[in-house]
């Protein structure tokens, strides 16, 4: 893969747009060259074929999302506020009528190469075990129940996550999301 310049990085926006909005499979590279106005064969150049676009896509929204959880644990010294503000980068996903990436790009496996799922059980993995550590603190700072198990409730959060940011988008209602967010969290408090 090339070193990505800024006609890559307008490239792989508007790929992610459509992916959170439409789906991997509801566009094509005509619909891209529209958008930033460049040619498919330019594209191409870039990204020769849609699998290879889905891989960057996959890579550079999980590094990006690694880095806003970074960015969450480094200003919020409390567990439960972690976990609050990381669902909170969620809750304006669905507020702009879209959908995790690579929950959308989990729904197209078929559609993508075995590094891009690689890249999104990773992305899963890494979110279940920072959501862990931030119960862990939480409980270090005793603010979320002792009997929680951070590694079940991790897995289970980022499921519930998922899972109500579908609903959310069917209904049309960001705030059932937030509602199913708000009522696991009160359950983890103290």
């Amino acid at each position: 893969m090339l070193k990505l310049n800024d006609t890559a990085h307008k490239i792989l926006d508007v790929a992610e747009f459509y992916t959170q909005t439409k789906g991997f499979n509801a566009f094509s590279y005509k619909d891209i060259q529209n958008d930033v106005g460049i040619k498919t064969s330019s594209i191409h150049y870039y990204f020769p074929t849609k699998k290879e676009l889905a891989l960057s896509m996959t890579a550079r929204y999980v590094d990006n999302f690694h880095a806003k959880l970074l960015e969450i644990r480094d200003l919020y010294p409390s567990g439960i506020e972690q976990i609050v503000q990381m669902a909170e980068v969620y809750i304006d996903v669905v507020k702009q009528n879209k959908f995790c990436m690579c929950g959308m790009l989990a729904s197209e496996l078929t559609s993508i190469c075995d590094a891009s799922v690689a890249k999104l059980i990773y992305f899963f993995e890494t979110v279940q075990s920072w959501v862990e550590e931030a119960i862990t603190l939480g409980q270090h700072q005793k603010a979320i129940k002792q009997n929680v198990s951070a590694k079940a409730f991790a897995i289970s959060f980022v499921s519930v996550i998922e899972g109500a940011m579908l609903i959310a988008r069917t209904k049309g209602e960001p705030n059932h999301l937030i509602t199913v967010i708000n009522n696991t969290i009160n359950d983890l408090k103290i």
